[in-house]
């Protein structure tokens, strides 16, 4: 009998598979794709959002989980040697309105205890980054922006797992979730049947589509949302030398430019809303959007190293905050939807919250004696 079964193997899932190994009980993670992490895990931004980014009026969980995310994904990086980009982020204003918007921004913020954020002129901005566009009136600097191999952080995480006794199957689907009188029976594609006392529904922008094989009513509404990227090749490096955001809006983060560990640069995302919620492609409008945006932040940019486009699926609700709560009809199935931006950012600290606020509070988990912490 398992004890805890995690259905989806993105950051989200192999963070939560990695929490609960560390606890006494059986934790087994099934997920559908060749690999871990193929879906929307390594088809975003690949960014760990400063704090200051994340204030309270995006949502109240994705504010509180995506701030103590980001301060565990240092502490994951360095202990799992994960390739990372950390030279901090620069959020921009091009209009004396957006500039008052970001002083009202670190007032939040301080407000809050986030005393790291520095006020720069435009000319301190472009003795950073002299490709900034030559209309920028300031900015803030926010040293704790970083962008994260999250293949690698995925690999690492699962591989911690495994150590301390997780079990987890890859090209394992699964077509049918049911209630059983031991507890939950999910069974797969190939016709295993997996039975568990707690089931984790982590299975990302596919979390309606699971809940829907045993929920009468799902209870929240998904809407898949497409973001695109174009990459820049390594030969790119260092054109742009911080993470650049633009004036963040009530809706979205915006366009971005985030330097990655290898090298590379990603423009985007965009933000679309489309009716399929396992793939998504780029398209030649986004595209198009993409060049428009962060041609408004940086100018000569090197298109001419374009090394790819790319598009990811978002885990996307009609609730602007993420969705972690039991089952209303079965306490012991624990949903995780609406999981996007910050999502990756959040990831550690949501495997957390789902362990101390949900399922202890169902029943009591006792920790192994000396669990491996950052084996790999």
């Amino acid at each position: 009998m398992i004890d805890f079964l995690i259905i989806g193997g993105g950051v989200i899932g192999t963070a939560l598979a990695r929490e609960l190994s560390h606890c006494k009980g059986r934790t087994v993670l099934l997920e559908k794709g060749r690999s871990l992490s193929g879906v929307q895990s390594t088809h975003n931004s690949a960014l760990v959002h400063p704090p200051a980014m994340m204030p309270p009026d995006k949502g109240k969980l994705k504010s509180v989980l995506g701030k103590k995310g980001s301060f565990l994904h240092q502490q994951l990086a360095r202990h799992f040697d994960v390739p990372v980009f950390h030279n901090g982020a620069i959020v921009t204003a091009r209009t004396e309105e957006e500039l008052q918007k970001l002083h009202r921004l670190k007032q939040q913020s301080e407000a809050e205890g986030i005393d790291t954020i520095t006020l720069c002129s435009r000319e301190e901005l472009l003795e950073r980054e002299p490709n900034l566009h030559p209309d920028v009136k300031g900015g803030l600097f926010m040293p704790e922006a970083m962008s994260a191999d999250t293949s690698v952080l995925t690999e690492r995480l699962a591989a911690n797992a495994r150590l301390n006794g997780a079990e987890i199957y890859t090209n394992t689907e699964v077509t049918a979730l049911k209630k059983s009188a031991f507890g939950f029976e999910a069974e797969t594609k190939e016709g295993r049947v997996f039975q568990s006392r707690f089931v984790i529904n982590a299975a990302g922008a596919a979390s309606g589509f699971i809940a829907g094989m045993i929920e009468d009513k799902v209870p929240f509404e998904p809407v898949s949302r497409r973001g695109e990227y174009l990459v820049l090749s390594r030969q790119a490096a260092g054109f742009i030398n911080h993470i650049i955001y633009p004036p963040p809006t009530s809706l979205t983060k915006g366009v971005l430019i985030i330097p990655q560990p290898d090298g590379t640069i990603r423009l985007g995302p965009t933000d679309t809303q489309q009716k399929d919620f396992r793939s998504a492609l780029p398209t030649k409008e986004g595209i198009d959007q993409i060049r428009h945006e962060v041609n408004m932040l940086a100018v000569e940019l090197p298109y001419h190293f374009e090394e790819r486009y790319y598009a990811g699926i978002r885990s996307s609700i009609t609730d602007p905050d993420f969705y972690i709560r039991p089952s209303e009809a079965y306490p012991r199935l624990i949903h995780l939807a609406g999981l996007d931006s910050p999502g990756v950012t959040a990831s550690p600290a949501v495997a957390s919250y789902v362990l101390t606020e949900i399922i202890q509070n169902i029943e009591p988990v006792e920790r192994k004696t000396e669990p491996n912490l950052f084996g790999y």
